[in-house]
């Protein structure tokens, strides 16, 4: 049996519909598992309050920040290692899970002595160390995963995602229902983690077959190329999180509730850009010595995440009270104005998280570090002034800021690096025919929330089609020679 863990060769005439079934099946699985959040936050919040719902979130708000110390980079490395389709890909697989695991370990230990020692209430300090162990149980099912996405194999992975998060879902669900104090909800939420390993291990035992041989020169050269995203993985993940830890010490447990209930829809919006940013990945390593169809690539990424994220923050501007009020019920309405504001930040973090993604696929890890780290400074003193003053509503308008930052930032070095640019027309039509949507909607408030919307929706429908905005073929993104596209 040959191989398994190296890619297959993909035809070009065959690539685009690879890409479009990945981009497909990565959007179904993202919406399918945060859906299922979505549903286990709404019991969690009526089943245990404000309060304890804010120290739930935190437990894995600090389990999270651990995240990419076991991961250090690796996965994405290995991804476009796997992608372009080198020999020994079976050691490859091997030495990287070995590294995980090693990685893994330490960020464990160094998540319990953190939380144990700084950590003053001791219902989130021992909820964190339940909820830091399934990062070991990451180590070995997460570079499995980069073999699909390798072999652009994105529908397995999604349904393992979605049926983890089922039994997630159903196993917390009724523990909470049930009453269990939060220490057990927590557990049941880790422990629920084994099932995407054992998922995982039994569908792959045909597909990989990874080498433990630790080999100390692939292994120095996987870290050489993860070093500065595994830097950059901690550094955006402080950079994401670091709000809820500073509204914990500064505001209490309630404002950190409040938040990660806003928070969640932010989640929500944000798997569209994950999906498209992953799905193209694969494909970018291949061809980056190909400027032309990065450019394309780059172009219409940004021109089609825009098309979405502008109305999607504009819709939330008019519905974000009566949607905290339908999904987390009485205590949270508090929750609605730093949503408003988290699903405009949402515009520029679409835009910027393809500039960072197009940076790791050119080898640029370095200029992605840089980015990471002063968009954390920035968002951390942001924070430390906006929160004393506006508690929660000043967290969301730091992240705001931060990432508009950001984007500026990670546009100029995109330009400069990797010789791309943006041409702003498509995204300035689109935002005019958002103006449009809010003028109909702030028209017909008197009608409701949801009506007002739909209206204003229809309006934004109306001025896209006008202004030629969606394209004519659905294949619009790669094709032809070298994967060169037709203007839409």
């Amino acid at each position: 049996m040959r191989s398994a863990s190296a890619p297959d060769p993909l035809p070009r005439a065959g690539l685009v519909r690879r890409i479009l079934v990945g981009v497909g099946a990565l959007l179904a699985g993202n919406v399918a598992a945060t859906a299922t959040a979505m549903v286990s936050s709404m019991v969690l919040a009526r089943t245990l309050g404000v309060a304890d719902y804010g120290r739930y979130s935190l437990v894995f708000l600090y389990a999270t920040l651990f995240q990419g110390l076991a991961s250090f980079g690796l996965d994405d490395i290995l991804t476009r290692e796997l992608s372009r389709g080198r020999g020994g890909a079976d050691r490859l697989l091997g030495n990287a899970i070995l590294l995980r695991l090693l990685f893994s370990a330490a960020a464990v230990g160094v998540c319990v002595g953190a939380t144990q020692w700084g950590e003053p209430d001791r219902q989130v300090a021992w909820g964190t160390v339940l909820a830091v162990l399934p990062l070991l149980l990451s180590a070995v099912y997460v570079p499995l995963w980069s073999v699909l996405a390798a072999r652009l194999e994105y529908p397995l992975r999604e349904a393992i995602v979605v049926a983890s998060r089922v039994a997630e879902l159903a196993l917390l669900v009724g523990f909470a229902w049930a009453g269990a104090p939060l220490l057990v909800l927590v557990a049941v939420t880790a422990a629920a983690q084994s099932v995407p390993l054992g998922l995982t291990l039994w569908l792959m035992r045909a597909r990989a077959r990874p080498v433990f041989h630790f080999d100390r020169q692939l292994a120095r050269g996987l870290l050489a190329q993860s070093a500065p995203l595994g830097l950059a993985s901690v550094v955006a993940l402080v950079y994401g999180r670091v709000d809820g830890v500073l509204l914990a010490r500064l505001a209490g447990y309630e404002a950190v509730g409040l938040y990660s209930a806003a928070y969640k829809f932010l989640n929500l919006v944000l798997a569209l850009p994950y999906v498209v940013n992953a799905a193209v990945f694969p494909v970018l390593a291949r061809v980056q010595e190909d400027r032309g169809t990065v450019q394309v690539v780059f172009q219409r990424a940004f021109d089609y995440l825009t098309l979405v994220a502008l109305p999607l923050a504009m819709g939330g501007t008019f519905l974000a009270s009566s949607v905290v009020r339908v999904v987390y019920g009485p205590g949270f309405e508090a929750a609605a104005e730093p949503l408003r504001v988290l699903l405009w930040a949402a515009v520029p973090m679409f835009a910027a998280r393809t500039c960072r993604q197009l940076l790791v696929a050119g080898g640029q890890q370095g200029a992605h570090l840089g980015l990471l780290v002063a968009g954390a400074v920035v968002n951390v003193l942001l924070n430390l002034w906006w929160i004393p003053r506006w508690g929660i509503l000043g967290a969301a308008w730091a992240t705001l800021a931060a990432e508009a930052a950001v984007l500026a930032m990670a546009y100029l070095v995109v330009r400069a690096r990797l010789g791309l640019q943006l041409q702003p027309a498509f995204a300035l039509r689109a935002a005019v025919a958002t103006v449009c949507m809010g003028v109909v909607a702030a028209g017909s408030t008197l009608l409701g929330p949801w009506v007002s919307v739909l209206l204003g929706s229809g309006a934004y429908l109306a001025a896209t089609v006008g202004f030629g905005l969606w394209p004519r073929q659905p294949r619009a993104l790669l094709e032809g020679r070298g994967l060169r596209v037709e203007a839409s």
